[in-house]
């Protein structure tokens, strides 16, 4: 495992091939020893049902406690959380229907992003086109999934600011557009931060997927008035 000592104690460490998690328990180990805040992401493609089998169980077990075959108590991190997230495949073609299905299944990278893991809905109301989530430096990131909803987002937001003054929201609400609903927010302004989705997924697609190989579709050329009078007189 390559050495990380000599960094800051709150970076984030991203291993693209996971295996039996030894990346993230070094990780952990690391933090208890320098009492660190870093962060451990590890992805795998679960080969053989590795992550189901080894990855997932192994890392689940450091982190609650356990003890081996012999009986004896095995060293733990219990101040620390496990999250696994699965990978889906969207169409790439930007339909309404493709566009809300992204912004829904994109709801964990968001909390990836911004540090945000605990879901407090139920502290604004609970409805099905809305969620909301808090992190461990008391941040926050709101996401609505359907803009229909935004005059009742920005009323429950209202409230919940009105008693936590000082809250700091990040704020993505689904667009049709790149149009992140700015003057319907504007009363809350300054305790949010407002995106746009799923344009801003796209735009960040748009660099790594291969182009699209579109069927060419000849274009009808389109006589000039001049043109037609001509063939009229003639």
């Amino acid at each position: 495992f390559v050495k990380i000592t000599n960094k800051p104690n709150d970076i984030t460490v991203l291993d693209f091939f996971a295996g039996s998690g030894t990346a993230l328990h070094s990780v952990l180990s690391l933090n208890e020893s320098d009492k660190g805040s870093r962060k451990c992401i590890i992805t795998t493609n679960n080969e053989n049902n590795i992550c189901d089998n080894v990855t997932y169980p192994r890392v689940e077990r450091i982190i609650k406690g356990y003890t081996n075959q012999k009986g004896k108590e095995m060293p733990s991190f219990p101040n620390n959380n496990l999250f696994m997230y699965r990978c889906d495949f969207v169409d790439r073609e930007p339909s309404l229907s493709n566009k809300r299905q992204l912004t829904k299944l994109a709801t964990e990278l968001l909390c990836i992003k911004e540090d945000c893991y605990q879901e407090i809905t139920s502290q604004l109301a609970n409805h099905n086109w809305h969620k909301f989530f808090t992190g461990a430096k008391g941040n926050y990131v709101y996401v609505v999934y359907d803009d229909m909803h935004i005059e009742e987002a920005v009323s429950l937001l209202t409230n919940f600011i009105s008693t936590n003054k000082e809250a700091k929201i990040k704020v993505y609400v689904f667009s049709n557009g790149q149009y992140p609903y700015a003057e319907e927010f504007e009363d809350v302004a300054n305790n949010i931060t407002l995106a746009a989705l799923p344009d801003a997924i796209y735009k960040a697609y748009q660099n790594v997927l291969p182009k699209q190989n579109k069927e060419f579709i000849p274009e009808l050329e389109e006589e000039s008035p001049e043109e037609f009078d001509k063939e009229i007189e003639a």
